[in-house]
């Protein structure tokens, strides 16, 4: 295919290839107005990054999912460090379903610290101002405090994730830019798992925010210091963005082999806090909670990574929930990295990371255990993989825009009804038949608004949401 690369508003050294570099230099006009039109395009970025974020947060943020295992064997982890010092979840037995650990008769998370430990503060500060603590009493549905934790460690991680991946498709293709993002980010798995306390936005944020840093700016002591931080905090946060640390550690020696220790430095901090965590959790620091997961996955607790296995690669890829069912315009962005690097575009660089990333990942969900009994829409653990094929696609947007346009509306339709309903799907359904059959009987989650206005909630909702839209169109038609 033929690809229509949009001209650069600006000088991008990182993926440029050679002779376009002089691109700035040599457009019509003094280089002032170009210099000029350069800054008020980041302007323009910025504005609508912003304005991308808040409609993200209005949109998301009022939704109040239910606590099912995941959500619970994290909000408990974070209530037994705030409220009573402990890592031992004994006190919340009664309330944790499938996801737990125990290690020498004491139950634990079967989580990853990272997102525990960022939501505590949002804890200890709702607990101030009166919010009942978790407790194995804590509602299942309608918990505000579940919810306040989702907002912070979900709704807003996923808000931040999409301004960042419209920013990076804004300087590569800026006409481009927004419907790929909304593509990629509201028409994929992504989207439902932002609304409910799971960690993979979060995770997902810190990794490609470390990659952002090394692919957009000039290495310096400081830009690899934060890269290593970010890296390693991902790591602390969901164990597989081990992934995404390696590429980005050999894109940083790449870059500046020299100051790779400033990397190495930054990352320090989180390991050390993550083996302190498993240290006191599970009696070393090497000792993951992987090694002592006891809940009952496929009739059996013997699960974790294995060699990967055709049938859960099936599944994970073509199975009744796989990507191409709940979430084909990840495949497309596959298509259009593919497409970049067959050509030798000048950001084939960045395509062969984004597929190095994909791989990795379709390579660990086919060795997962849990692949085929899956309730969730899709192959969850491939979300961090999902930003990197952003830009690639909003690249190629034009050449793939009606086979794309018609996966993004599927996946959207989809996505849409699990993030405004419930996420989980019995092994036995279908996501499309459990979507349907729920939006059908209009059983949608409740929002912070219908719990607190009742009917004029939705009202209230409908409003907040549309004022949202509305300077989302204004900040992107001002230039």
């Amino acid at each position: 295919m033929t690809l229509d690369a949009t001209a650069p508003t600006e000088r991008d050294t990182r993926w440029t290839a050679p002779g376009a570099a002089s691109y700035v230099a040599t457009a019509p006009g003094s280089s002032d107005s170009v210099l000029v039109g350069a800054r008020a395009a980041g302007v323009h970025r910025r504005r609508v990054a912003r304005a991308l974020f808040v409609m993200v947060v209005v949109f998301l943020g009022p939704l109040v999912a239910p606590r099912t295992a995941q959500p619970a064997s994290r909000d408990a982890l974070t209530a037994a460090i705030v409220d009573h010092g402990t890592v031992d979840l004994g006190r919340y037995r009664s309330m944790l379903g499938i996801d737990h650990a125990i290690y020498e008769g004491h139950l634990r998370s079967d989580k990853g610290p990272g997102q525990p430990a960022l939501a505590a503060p949002f804890y200890a500060a709702a607990r101030l101002v009166g919010v009942p603590a978790v407790s194995a009493e804590s509602p299942v549905r309608g918990d505000l405090m579940l919810w306040w934790l989702t907002l912070w460690s979900a709704v807003v991680p996923f808000a931040l994730l999409g301004a960042l991946v419209y920013r990076r498709c804004a300087r590569a293709a800026p006409r481009t830019a927004l419907v790929a993002t909304f593509a990629i980010m509201g028409g994929s798995i992504a989207l439902p798992h932002a609304v409910n306390l799971y960690a993979h936005a979060l995770s997902a944020l810190l990794g490609y925010a470390a990659y952002s840093l090394i692919a957009d700016r000039v290495a310096t002591r400081a830009s690899m210091f934060f890269v290593g931080l970010l890296a390693a905090a991902a790591v602390a946060t969901e164990y597989h963005l081990v992934i995404v640390a390696v590429v980005v550690a050999a894109l940083a020696a790449r870059r500046n082999a020299r100051l790779v220790g400033w990397c190495a430095l930054g990352a320090a901090g989180p390991i050390a806090a993550l083996a302190w965590y498993q240290a006191r959790a599970f009696g070393a620091p090497w000792h993951t909670p992987f090694a002592y997961y006891a809940g009952s996955l496929g009739g059996t607790t013997h699960g974790g990574y294995s060699a990967p296995r055709w049938p859960w690669f099936y599944d994970a890829m073509l199975g009744n929930r796989g990507l191409l069912i709940t979430s084909p315009i990840v495949l497309v962005g596959v298509a259009a990295a593919i497409g970049l690097v067959v050509v030798g575009h000048a950001r084939r660089p960045e395509a062969v990371v984004a597929l190095v990333v994909f791989a990795a990942y379709v390579v660990l969900v086919a060795g997962w255990s849990g692949t085929p009994w899956l309730e969730e829409p899709g192959p969850r653990y491939v979300i961090p993989a999902i930003p990197f094929l952003a830009v690639p696609l909003a690249l190629c947007w034009s050449q793939v825009r009606g086979v794309a346009s018609i996966a993004a509306l599927w996946g959207g339709f989809l996505m849409v009804a699990a993030t405004t309903t419930v996420v989980l799907v019995a092994t036995n359904d279908t996501p499309l038949n459990a979507y349907v059959n729920r939006v059908a009987k209009h059983r949608f989650l409740p929002s912070v608004w219908s719990i607190e206005f009742g009917t004029a909630g939705i009202w209230l909702y409908a409003a907040s949401a549309a004022l949202a839209v509305y300077s989302l169109i204004r900040a992107n038609s001002v230039q």
